[in-house]
């Protein structure tokens, strides 16, 4: 009876540990398929990754490009503004050396026109109050005539006339006064037909007057003599 019993529960324990067994073999193929599973798609999904990025080289290559073309632009762009910089830069220098050769130019020819005024100076007798009324009198060998279209002087006299308009041209020669820019206060003869004499003075200053003698040269026409600059 005792051994029946002792039989039975021998058997039992054997079922409890082959189903304890059994739990723990379920278990265990559980976690290796679960780990597989968790490697074989980290795996996958890097594959995949690659697999991409292997398919399309072009767009890692275009973003390579457009990364090189914006440096090769930006490049362009400095090299650009460098030569800009250098450009501008040769055209301030030139505009100095211009305006420094104007200078020099205008230096020059200012110092050649001081040059000429100071020789037409020494060449002229200037006399201070020769006579009552005339403040000072000046007579200049370089002096010429003022050229004409004439043969001979008209002595008429006449406003407006040729040999008016010459005469003028002569007188203006000699005080320095435009014809244009002149009133005449008289002009006739001085003595005989190749001889003149004015009295003018500028315009809107009547206080400063000037009595211009002036003589006929044949074929190159009037000149002035002599020029009085009147109290």
């Amino acid at each position: 009876m005792n051994n029946n019993r002792s039989s039975r529960h021998e058997n039992k324990e054997k079922k409890v540990n082959r189903l304890y067994n059994l739990l723990i073999a379920v278990v265990a193929v559980l976690i290796v398929f679960v780990g597989g599973t968790m490697i074989l798609g980290n795996k996958d999904k890097s594959d995949n990754q690659a697999e991409t990025t292997q398919n399309n080289p072009q767009t890692n290559d275009q973003k390579t490009d457009k990364t090189a073309k914006k440096d090769d632009d930006s490049s362009k762009d400095d090299q650009a503004t460098d030569d800009q910089a250098t450009d501008d830069q040769a055209t301030d220098d030139q505009a100095t050396d211009d305006q420094s050769s104007e200078d020099d130019q205008s230096s020059e020819d200012d110092q050649a026109t001081d040059e000429e005024s100071n020789d037409s100076d020494s060449q002229a007798e200037v006399e201070k109050n020769p006579e009552p009324g005339v403040a000072e009198r000046k007579v200049d060998p370089s002096w010429d005539s003022v050229g004409t279209s004439q043969d001979a002087p008209a002595a008429t006299y006449k406003k407006g006339s040729t040999d008016w308009n010459e005469m003028l041209k002569a007188v203006g020669e000699g005080s320095g006064i435009s014809p244009s820019n002149m009133t005449v206060w008289r002009l006739g003869n001085n003595g005989g037909v190749g001889k003149a004499v004015a009295t003018v003075s500028p315009k809107g200053n009547s206080s400063t007057k000037y009595r211009v003698q002036i003589e006929w040269v044949d074929g190159e026409g009037w000149k002035p003599a002599v020029v009085d600059k009147l109290q």
